[in-house]
């Protein structure tokens, strides 16, 4: 008996230990985080083999992943912080979005049979004394608490991680995807788990539709600038792309490795159609410090305005506090606090005036900036590994700068900027360059299926790398029928809406459609000068076309001029907005629309007047240009009446005839 039970303990404890041992094997994460030569496992204290493991644990069946780190850095500063708190012993009020220094520290009640500000340590009104630019003696005071300033240094860092993750067959030995990443944050693990949120938008599958690029970068190329250009070309779908020098890397890293459970692994790759090549890297880097005049707006008791000298902006001291108005009679400016527009700046003895119509005013502060300077350039080739012709090259340049640390506020608040954010952009705009002239050298193809109205089937969906957006322009007997885009794309079709037809055309099933970056737009620019009874000017707006290029409507604006501008009291400039629709073709529209002067007196005071409503009628020698491009230059002349508004009169000087030149692109 006592042995029955024994035989049983162990059989208990045998099923429990190969139900472990099947659990175990079959939860296994075929996962291996492998370390370039110059990065340690260990960094700050952070073992990110362990936190990259767990992060990017979330595996397909029948894949194993390789998540490789190319390098880890950081860049550490410090930045000046100035915080208001209230304290009602401090010396600061809040006043139009801004802090300012206060003398006098009581509080007062307006008194309403008075009319008058009494104190009152209850009060809610502080006195802004400094209020230079008040126009009346009330609007000192304010409804504010008090607030002391508190100023500190605090220290700012980003830590970059620069990682290629790999997924491979488990079954086939065949590399699936190759994923470069480039992740940031304010902690080593907030930049593993953003670099997370990178791969997982990045989609980038094998297809057999697709065409094969292998990628070559000459020894000693930039990893960060290699790892940014592989990302943007990963996010491209319509390759089976891969760095064909990584991939002997990543054979050496697994040829005997335990991550598939085996020895001797051969990885599979499809041999390249196409190969591109990196190379000619050339890179430089230098430190400057320049002064700067950082301006920051004081409306209470800015002491300065701008004026531009070139291309710099230079403060110029004006008399604080004095408004004035122009006299039309004496012929000069007086004093006027209420009501008066302009302000007295201390002039230089070669300047006429010293009166500006001015309401912006600052105070700044000569600031010297630091700054890093990186320039760099490289050269891309395209070679046909079968034919061994060279498809296409192309040279790109960049020279970034970036201002380390810089003023925000007229205390000295500084905002930090990291010359490694601005070197990453950088790279990711040159690959968004290489990434477009690519997609010139390798158009998307395929033929339609079906076609519905204005709305066409393809053959061809994320198996080729298609998305949403893209144009597709039809082709029969080698002439371009339509064009179309994509609205809706699946795993092996899209659906694309037909928005041009070439006149005489028909889009038939089966045709062949190959993506494109040129196309006709049915929404264009319109522009033009004109010539009115007793004004002229110019008008610039939009103009709509329907899915054949025939032209529907457009909208535009007009500023016209005077002939009369002799007045110095004040100046009219009549301004309209036209909604006109094409009748009976492209050379004849109906014209409505509303019209109204913008007046501007000698004062500084500005105004509209003179409201009223358009009706009329524009004729234009008008020709298209040809099938697939439209647009061009005409001559036009049109006729319309003015309804005023503010004044209702109908009479013949109320029409106008004007004759222009029309531009539409």
């Amino acid at each position: 008996m006592r042995i029955s039970k024994i035989f049983v303990i162990l059989c208990v404890l045998m099923i429990f230990v190969f139900s472990s041992l099947s659990f175990a094997q079959g939860k296994s994460v075929k996962i291996k985080v492998v370390f370039d030569k110059n990065v340690k496992p260990v960094y700050e204290n952070i073992d990110l083999s362990v936190s990259l493991t767990t992060t990017f644990a979330d595996i397909k069946d029948s894949t194993a992943r390789i998540v490789h780190v190319l390098g880890i850095s950081k860049e550490s500063t410090t930045r000046k912080i100035n915080e208001f708190v209230r304290d009602e012993k401090g010396d600061y009020v809040y006043f139009k979005g801004n802090y300012y220094k206060i003398a006098d520290k009581r509080r007062y009640t307006f008194d309403e049979k008075q009319k008058t500000y009494v104190v009152d340590k209850y009060g809610r009104y502080v006195y802004l004394q400094e209020y230079a630019w008040a126009r009346k003696q009330e609007e000192k005071y304010i409804i504010s608490d008090f607030y002391s300033l508190k100023t500190y240094e605090i220290p700012v860092m980003n830590y970059y991680i620069y990682l290629v993750v790999t997924d491979i067959d488990v079954q086939t030995f065949f590399i699936k995807s190759v994923t470069p990443i480039v992740g940031k944050g304010s902690t080593v693990e907030r930049a593993i788990e953003n670099a997370r949120k990178i791969f997982s938008t990045v989609v980038n599958e094998y297809s057999p539709d697709k065409v094969d690029i292998a990628v070559l970068f000459e020894k000693g190329f930039d990893p960060v600038l290699r790892t940014a250009l592989l990302a943007k070309l990963q996010e491209d779908t319509r390759y089976n792309i891969y760095d064909r020098l990584y991939i002997d890397e990543i054979m050496e890293i697994v040829r005997t490795s335990d991550l598939f459970g085996t020895e001797q692994i051969v990885l599979k790759f499809q041999p390249p159609r196409y190969l591109i090549t990196f190379e000619n890297l050339v890179k430089s880097d230098y430190q400057f410090t320049e002064d700067r005049y950082c301006f920051f707006e004081n409306p209470v008791n800015g002491a300065y305005i701008k004026k531009s000298v070139g291309n710099l902006d230079v403060p110029v001291k004006v008399e604080v506090g004095s408004y004035y108005r122009y006299d039309s009679n004496t012929k000069r400016y007086v004093y006027d606090k209420e009501k008066g527009s302009y302000v007295k700046y201390y002039k230089g003895p070669w300047e006429k005036d010293n009166y500006v119509y001015e309401t912006m005013f600052y105070d700044y502060m000569l600031y010297k900036l630091t700054k890093l300077n990186t320039f760099y350039s490289l050269l891309m080739k395209v070679f046909d590994t079968e034919k061994g012709t060279l498809v296409g090259s192309r040279f790109f340049s960049r020279q970034i700068e970036t201002v380390l640390k810089e003023p925000v506020d007229r205390f000295g608040t500084e905002v930090v900027h990291f010359h490694t954010d601005t070197k990453i952009g950088s790279y990711y705009s040159v690959a968004s360059e290489v990434q477009a002239f690519l997609q010139l050298l390798f158009p998307l193809s395929t033929a339609i299926s079906q076609i519905s109205g204005e709305k066409a089937l393809l053959e061809g969906g994320k198996n080729i790398g298609a998305k949403s957006g893209y144009v597709f322009q039809s082709i029969a007997n080698g002439y371009t029928t339509s064009f179309m885009r994509l609205e809706r794309v699946f795993e092996k079709g899209s659906e694309a809406s037909i928005f041009y037809i070439v006149p005489g055309e028909e889009v038939e099933p089966h045709s062949l459609v190959i993506e494109t970056k040129q196309y006709p737009s049915n929404l264009g620019i319109r522009f033009g000068f004109f010539i009115e009874k007793e004004t002229y000017g110019m008008k610039i707006g939009y103009i709509k076309s329907d899915i054949y290029g025939n032209y529907l409507w457009s909208f535009t604006s007009s500023f016209g001029t005077p002939y009369d501008t002799i007045s110095v009291d004040k100046l009219i400039f009549p301004v309209a907005f036209e909604f006109s629709k094409f009748l009976f073709g492209e050379n004849i529209e109906l014209l409505l629309g509303t019209s109204f002067n913008v007046v501007s007196e000698s004062s500084g005071a500005s105004y509209i007047s003179d409201y009223g409503v358009l009706i009329g009628l524009a004729l234009s020698s008008y020709v298209r240009n040809s099938v697939l491009s439209y647009g061009g230059i005409c001559f036009y002349t049109g006729i319309n009446y003015a309804i005023p508004l503010s004044n209702f009169e109908l009479s013949p000087n109320n029409l106008n005839l004007s004759i222009g030149v029309d531009m539409r692109f």
